[in-house]
């Protein structure tokens, strides 16, 4: 009974995954790399958890290897686990390029927004100097969504009205100085991206190591090294030893089973 709710475990660990992708799958907007980023992020954060269920289910079936249930539930996780091997590694180049996309687009609309302010400033500054009276200027600051004058600034002379302005636009200047030197360069995002893609390859060889294609008895990684043997052992101009015609020998047993 133990172990049968170690396979139940196992389903639940899945569940728990599938409603983390659910929550961030929608709203649907697969070309955004908002949420192709989000996505990802997902994917691999929450990948522990099927990761879980397949080493919960191994445990399982090893102590007790004669229960119907419990293999064919690790056999059919395990046939899930090859699609999920290749996926982790196609992720590597979606997550890379949604993340490097998402920086330069945070960056951009930064610069757009301080190029604005800078606009507005200058359009300011011209209609102060171009005003004729307090009220004109006034109105001209209201037009422009500047600083608006007080009835006591109202009152003031035009060049005193005008000295108080400079002094409000210099300052703003100084900010706009500032924030345009805080921008971002657009590979702060890089180690991150490398996090993730790191991250995304390892997920990928763990996957690797829990799947196994139907009808065959090694894992998609063992199958992966044989294969990289087998080629290492066929480059031209040299020999392959005994171990690598050995490992070449098994590698063929398995392509003709399947």
């Amino acid at each position: 009974m133990f172990l049968r709710c170690l396979g139940l475990l196992a389903l639940v660990f899945v569940a728990l995954f599938a409603l983390q992708l659910v929550a961030v799958m929608f709203p649907w907007q697969p070309l955004s790399p908002d949420w192709q980023w989000r996505l990802s992020t997902t994917l691999i954060n929450g990948a522990t958890l099927p990761l879980l269920a397949l080493a919960v289910l191994q445990i399982a079936v090893v102590l007790d290897p004669d229960d119907p249930i419990l293999r064919q539930r690790q056999r059919l996780f395990r046939q899930l686990a090859v699609l999920a091997a290749a996926g982790f590694l196609l992720l590597i180049p979606l997550e890379t390029t949604a993340g490097l996309r998402q920086q330069n687009a945070l960056h951009s609309a930064q610069v757009r927004k301080i190029q604005q302010a800078e606009q507005r400033l200058v359009a300011l500054i011209k209609a102060t100097a171009d005003a004729r009276s307090t009220a004109e200027l006034n109105s001209a600051l209201q037009k422009l969504r500047g600083p608006v004058l007080s009835p006591a600034d109202l009152a003031l002379p035009l060049p005193l009205a005008r000295a108080q302005l400079q002094s409000i636009f210099n300052q703003a200047g100084i900010q706009i100085s500032r924030d345009r030197a805080a921008l971002p360069t657009n590979t702060v995002a890089l180690p991150e991206v490398i996090r993730y893609g790191l991250a995304s390859l390892a997920l990928g060889v763990a996957f690797a190591a829990f799947a196994r294609r139907p009808g065959q008895k090694l894992s998609v990684l063992e199958e992966s090294q044989l294969l990289f043997r087998a080629l290492c052992a066929l480059r031209p101009g040299r020999s392959p030893d005994l171990a690598e015609t050995e490992f070449i020998s098994r590698l063929q047993g398995e392509v003709e089973q399947d």
